[in-house]
């Protein structure tokens, strides 16, 4: 249990701190609304969508792109949900 609570630390901060505002005014609270929750795959899962580009993230979470089947999962879905529903307040669709 120790390595998966080292995990999600290491994801909080990976959402928190993306190097643009706007991913990680989607990540940060993202994370802090399902990291506590997500079990050892789902944490697997975040871990290879955020080790992707940030231009890529960007470009699927505002739906410019779809996300590749490679990457979907219940838990990746969830997030361009929810990223899609921030960035459409910010002005982006």
């Amino acid at each position: 249990m120790e390595e998966v609570e080292r995990q999600r630390k290491r994801l909080m901060f990976q959402c928190r701190h993306r190097g643009t505002k706007e991913l990680d005014l989607v990540l940060g609270p993202f994370a802090e609304a399902n990291l506590p929750t997500m079990n050892a795959d789902e944490l697997r899962n975040l871990s290879a969508f955020l080790s992707e580009i940030d231009p890529d993230i960007y470009d699927w979470l505002s739906g410019r792109e779809s996300l590749p089947e490679r990457l979907r999962s219940p838990v990746t879905d969830r997030l361009v949900a929810f990223g899609r529903q921030r960035l459409a307040g910010f002005g982006e669709s």
